[in-house]
């Protein structure tokens, strides 16, 4: 056979899928991987009304023309690809500077439109299967652009009509392979509808045990760093702090009345937050006033995508009045304009060993403060806007404000330390740099009880992070975490108060306590203010992080590992102890979190049941066929044998590749068994098995015909 020959049988249009229930059901798969494609702002609105519109009108075509040769549409489709190529490298050539994220929209795009032109010519069963498996990658699209639950019911929609498409178009292998019990004459829908919910049942429950078991995944890097800012609004101020949720106490200027500390006049002692918005946070201001009062709700501020938990640092304050925290660091300095932009360690952030880049990508669901949050220290910053600006301290404001939909990534470098890192560094032992010293190691302003409780907690401890663990576990044991907190009476300490009086408070008090503690002693602290990991939620596998979680924690300076993180209220592993877990961890908390009655310990254990089920269900029919010795072989199976046996006795085996028409159209066995052979084809893959009458014309053209020595001689071996 000629070179040419064998590409025109290779390109020869398949016999068309007459079955109109799985082109439905494919495309329902494909038509709800586009709209879930959408959903995640990709295309304006002609594009969106084209590709919504011309999918559907691209299916019905390919349906009327199925029987046509097709070397036009062919054409007309490989020409619509390629000019939709070429608009792809022209949208994307405009992209300078950026990352593979950048284009992630164009890419979708292209998608889509690739999906659109292909529906053009579905007309056999392997084009409807393509389409079906080009439905997955747009939902995997889609999976990648969303961070939010939103995405859920369109995958629940999509695995239900792929499924289905499936179930239809393999019925006669699933029941050769015992999945499926063997049926006769016509199939009700029902009986559909109960076998693709079965499979369904089956393809979740074997989802739900691997998403137990498997490990987290991490932060995939092509994807990892976009960044949006949906409006730009400079700032009045280079790099000052803004704070549009405290209303009137906006560092920026907000309105008028605003008092130099950042609370309202005459109103300081009683904490009021009036004006401030129900999720803004005091503590992002010039100062950190421990007699405020009131909590942040429980609204959404944002979303975290990160491969492990840590605490999103926004700014520091290492100046105490006895009430108040402010910063002292000096003016900020504006960043250079380049994507990535590349931060220097900050004041003290020596490293003598940087661990393995730490990729987080924050995306803003309300409008807060300009500061930029990462993990410490950050090393570089993918930014939509190059107003950035730097404190000494390492702290990161934007000279823009960050509105509601912002997206940036950051890349942080925390070194690998463990406990034994921090005893064998210490700061009383080799000494402290003058510039840390003079701001955040001087005697701080306190009662001399809270001086002596530190020495007297600490005598026993031989190292600084030894005596930081007995500070921290003294608090645990004489004070409890509320946030009912007394109002901070006249001029009293706030430190002493907490200590001696309340001896309740929250996360403000806790860090400044641990923090005058140490000062007290010697020791380089400062109080940090920024947001607590947040709840991971297992299904997006973003980090939801909440108002309520805005938090102050402490910093304490190591030798060699810089700034170190202490959180006196939760549990924190140190960057050299960080674990990724599985992929389902936190499931049963997140589920509790929104269904009290589920205990929390139910992700592992439901997801390994329903595996279980889920393996027994797979193998129930395959073992019974095995314990059988042999599994019956199908009518269709015995045609099909008859005529691969004459097939190969003339010289001619059947190639994997060739359906059983092709294949008795290449040996030339005339009209009766080439109707017979689509009558089996049919019959094996379709969802209809063949009527008495058909099945007598088989056999027929298979013992009158030219094998009818295989079927009548014995040569045949069912």
């Amino acid at each position: 056979m000629s070179i040419l020959a064998r590409l025109k049988r290779v390109n020869a249009r398949q016999p068309p899928e007459e079955d109109v229930r799985v082109r439905l059901a494919v495309l329902a798969a494909v038509m709800t991987a586009t709209v879930a494609v959408i959903t995640q702002q990709v295309g304006g609105l002609p594009f969106r009304l084209l590709v919504l519109a011309g999918i559907p009108l691209a299916y019905a075509y390919s349906w009327r023309t199925r029987y046509a040769e097709g070397f036009w549409l062919k054409l007309v489709v490989a020409v619509g690809a390629v000019g939709s190529l070429a608009w792809f490298l022209a949208t994307v050539a405009h992209i300078t500077g950026g990352s593979f994220a950048d284009v992630q929209v164009p890419l979708a795009e292209l998608f889509l439109l690739v999906q659109a032109l292909h529906g053009l010519d579905v007309p056999a069963r392997r084009d409807l299967l393509f389409s079906l498996l080009s439905s997955a990658v747009l939902m995997a699209v889609a999976g990648v652009l969303s961070i939010s639950m939103s995405f859920l019911p369109f995958l629940a929609v999509w695995a239900t009509a792929a499924v289905a498409a499936l179930v239809l178009s393999h019925a006669s292998e699933l029941r050769a392979h015992g999945l499926l019990a063997p049926r006769s004459g016509a199939r009700s829908g029902a009986g559909h509808l109960r076998r693709t919910a079965g499979v369904l049942a089956l393809a979740l429950g074997a989802g739900l045990a691997v998403f137990s078991l498997v490990p987290a995944a991490g932060t995939a890097r092509s994807l990892a760093f976009p960044s949006v800012l949906r409006r730009v609004l400079a700032l009045p101020t280079g790099g000052a702090l803004s704070n549009p949720t405290l209303g009137s106490a906006d560092p920026a200027g907000g309105a008028a009345g605003t008092s130099s500390s950042g609370a309202f006049p005459g109103e300081r002692k009683q904490g009021s937050t009036r004006s401030r918005s129900s999720f803004g946070y005091f503590g992002f201001s010039n100062d950190l006033d421990l007699a405020a009062r009131g909590r942040p709700d429980n609204t959404l501020v944002m979303r975290v995508r990160a491969d492990r938990p840590a605490l999103w640092r926004g700014q520091t304050f290492d100046r105490w009045d006895g009430q108040r925290w402010t910063s002292s660091a000096p003016g900020s300095r504006l960043l250079p304009a380049s994507v990535p932009t590349e931060i220097e360690p900050g004041n003290g952030q020596q490293l003598v060993e940087p661990g393995r880049d730490f990729v987080q990508t924050y995306y803003l669901a309300q409008t807060g403060p300009n500061l930029i949050f990462g993990a410490a220290p950050i090393s570089r910053l993918y930014f939509p806007d190059p107003r950035v600006y730097e404190l000494a301290d390492g702290t990161l404001r934007s000279g823009v404000l960050l509105g509601k939909g912002t997206i940036y990534t950051v890349v942080s470098r925390p070194p690998p330390v463990t406990a034994g890192d921090l005893r064998r560094g210490d700061p009383l032992e080799y000494g402290v740099p003058t510039s840390i010293a003079r701001l955040d190691a001087a005697p701080p302003i306190t009662t001399e009880r809270v001086r002596a409780l530190a020495r007297q907690v600490t005598a026993a401890a031989p190292t600084t992070y030894d005596k930081v663990l007995a500070l921290e576990a003294w608090m645990g044991a004489n004070t409890r975490y509320t946030l009912n907190v007394p109002d901070l009476p006249g001029r009293a300490d706030a430190v002493d108060q907490y200590l001696f009086v309340d001896r309740r408070g929250f996360c403000e008090q806790i860090a400044s306590s641990l923090v005058v503690m140490l000062r007290s002693l010697g020791v380089p602290a400062r109080v940090v203010a920024g947001y607590a990991p947040g709840q991971r939620n297992p299904l997006t596998g973003l980090y939801e992080v909440r108002a309520s979680d805005a938090h102050a924690w402490a910093e304490v300076w190591f030798p060699g590992a810089g700034w170190q993180s202490f959180d006196p209220t939760a549990e924190v592993p140190l960057a050299g102890d960080a674990q990724a877990g599985r992929a389902a961890q936190g499931l049963g908390t997140y589920l509790a979190a929104r269904f009290p009655h589920v205990p929390k310990s139910v992700g592992f254990p439901v997801g390994a049941a329903a595996g279980l089920v889920a393996l027994l269900w797979v193998g129930r029919r395959p073992l019974a066929a095995f314990r059988s010795r042999r599994r019956p072989v199908s009518w269709e199976e015995r045609c099909q044998r008859r005529v691969e046996q004459w097939g190969a006795a003339q010289g001619r085996p059947r190639q994997p590749a060739e359906t059983l028409p092709e294949y008795v159209g290449v040996l030339g066995a005339g009209p009766p068994l080439a109707r017979a052979a689509a009558i089996v084809s049919r019959a094996a893959f379709g969802p209809v098995l063949p009527s008495e009458a058909e099945r007598e014309e088989v056999e027929a053209a298979l013992a009158t015909g030219p094998l009818a020595e295989v079927y009548a001689g014995g040569g045949y071996r069912g």
